[in-house]
């Protein structure tokens, strides 16, 4: 079942995003594409984070976090902030330069879901940068959408 489950799962193309969190001078980041918008009144985002995640006591500490949503070209960044360090990556404030949107958001909720936990958080502030096409997750892979020109 759980093999099953996995390849399903890698049947769903996904976003990537960094989600980090920063509590007096410890600041933590990883790569998530467990995330979704929750709600638009309040303004509202969910993700998934495994139990045993360093960032998740950091999150709770702090009560806050920030998701930076990626765009295409930013595998790098994808992969120092899922264990594999690349040389040049690094948070500014918190966000991933040069992403396709940034998202402060203060922690409302955090739900057991069985080896994670789901995060609930208030978008209390969204940054924009410039549009693009984003960074797609798919069968195990970076992928590329087809972008109008």
């Amino acid at each position: 079942m759980k093999e099953a489950f996995k390849e399903a799962m890698s049947r769903f193309a996904a976003g990537v995003t960094v989600v980090s969190a920063r509590y007096g001078e410890e600041e933590r980041g990883m790569t998530a594409t467990a995330f979704m918008s929750l709600s638009l009144e309040p303004p509202l985002v969910a993700l998934g984070i495994g139990e045993g995640a360093r960032i998740l006591p950091l999150l709770e500490r702090s009560g806050a976090f920030t998701v930076s949503l990626l765009r295409e070209g930013q595998e790098a960044v994808s992969q120092h902030f899922a264990g594999r360090p690349q040389e040049g990556v690094s948070l500014v404030e918190g966000a991933v330069p040069g992403a396709l949107a940034v998202l402060r958001c203060r922690l409302m909720a955090l739900h057991p879901g069985g080896d994670h936990r789901l995060v609930v958080g208030r978008v209390e502030a969204v940054e924009l940068g410039e549009p693009g096409p984003p960074l797609v997750y798919f069968a195990r892979g970076y992928r590329r959408l087809v972008w109008p020109s």
